[in-house]
């Protein structure tokens, strides 16, 4: 689960929200497929063992007032073609459980949000779960694991390139994790295709495969605002 900050220039973030539950699923999935994705968007796929590098996160937070939880999907991007260094992500969807905030976010900020139902528990056992109306989309779920976390304080800052080359913006993640390794055997995760949201049919046909959870209760996630240049 690699942790390199690709942007040392100082950013003024528009939205800087502390004490954020956090539940991620890091993950791979195949690099051709994802080669042939961000082809379109001029991009070039981060990769470790031959894998492209995912990342499945859900967060539960407050901004202005407002509570909401948060389900967004990332695809690790390096920005050199010898892609051996995750320089950014590349965010194709993401859900709010505010039909206000998702509606906010496409409209000003160009962001791929959706309203989606989204539950997550950062306590063991952890869990995430994005239900659109009536269908359940994803249900991932650790087991109770036998061996304790590995405790990390881990920071990440960089650009999140957004689709059809509608700009970027610049995050901000950082706070002590709780990481334990995806047991395929007993970890749950579920994925059900969408005729609305093409995505989980992209994460079953590239073969997705978790990898590391990351559990984080107190974390910062800090936002600018998007930038139209795409200029890497």
């Amino acid at each position: 689960m690699p942790n390199n900050a690709a942007a040392n220039t100082p950013v003024e973030y528009a939205a800087d929200l502390y004490n954020v539950k956090e539940v991620t699923l890091h993950g791979t999935a195949d690099l051709s497929f994802w080669e042939a994705v961000l082809r379109k968007e001029n991009l070039l796929p981060y990769k470790e063992a031959g894998r492209a590098v995912l990342r499945l996160s859900a967060i539960d937070a407050k901004w202005r007032g407002f509570k909401f939880r948060e389900f967004g999907i990332a695809i690790g991007i390096c920005l050199n073609e010898d892609e051996m260094s995750l320089d950014g992500y590349y965010l194709p969807y993401a859900f709010n459980s505010s039909k206000f905030l998702a509606f906010s976010a496409r409209m000003f900020f160009r962001t791929p949000y959706f309203h989606g139902d989204i539950r997550l528990e950062n306590k063991l056992p952890a869990s995430i779960k994005l239900q659109d109306r009536t269908e359940v989309l994803l249900h991932a779920r650790m087991s109770i694991p036998g061996t304790p976390p590995v405790v990390e304080y881990l920071e990440w800052k960089g650009p999140i390139f957004l689709p059809d080359n509608r700009g970027k913006y610049f995050l901000l993640l950082a706070g002590e994790a709780d990481l334990y390794p995806f047991s395929p055997e007993t970890d749950q995760f579920e994925l059900k295709p969408s005729a609305r949201h093409q995505i989980f049919q992209q994460l079953i046909d590239s073969n997705f495969v978790g990898s590391v959870w990351s559990l984080r209760n107190k974390s910062r996630h800090a936002k600018s605002k998007t930038y139209k240049e795409i200029s890497k």
